[in-house]
């Protein structure tokens, strides 16, 4: 029975460049090494952090602003389907019939703008 270690790339660069220091610096030297080594390691990696954030900014805004806009059209379709598929209510019809107005092929919205118009057109009379 054999022991197998699965090791991808980063892992055996990792034992590779230990074992090279290992063998290059005394074990006195060590920790230094290894302190400067995790300074460069968080400069790096807080870099990397602030690179990914301005380039993925800009596309989030992008992403935010379309979603408005997508919303917003949804809104809007809902509105018009609403105004056209709403039926009118009846007491508005018999409004607007008592007034002359002719309902047919008309939204609830127009009706009740006409029935607006044709009262206050009376009471300037």
């Amino acid at each position: 029975m054999g022991v197998y270690l699965i090791l991808d790339e980063q892992t055996g660069l990792l034992l590779f460049l230990f074992l090279l220091i290992l063998l290059a610096w005394k074990p006195e030297t060590l920790p230094k090494i290894a302190r400067e080594l995790g300074k460069w390691y968080t400069w790096a990696r807080k870099s990397m952090e602030e690179f990914m954030r301005e380039i993925n900014e800009p596309v989030y805004e992008a992403r935010n602003t379309m979603s408005n806009a997508v919303m917003d059209v949804r809104n809007a379709v809902i509105d018009v389907r609403r105004a056209v598929t709403d039926p009118v209510d009846p007491y508005i019809l018999r409004i607007a019939r008592a007034l002359g107005i002719e309902t047919q092929g008309k939204t609830k919205q127009q009706i009740i703008n006409e029935i607006l118009r044709k009262l206050s057109s009376n009471e300037n009379q």
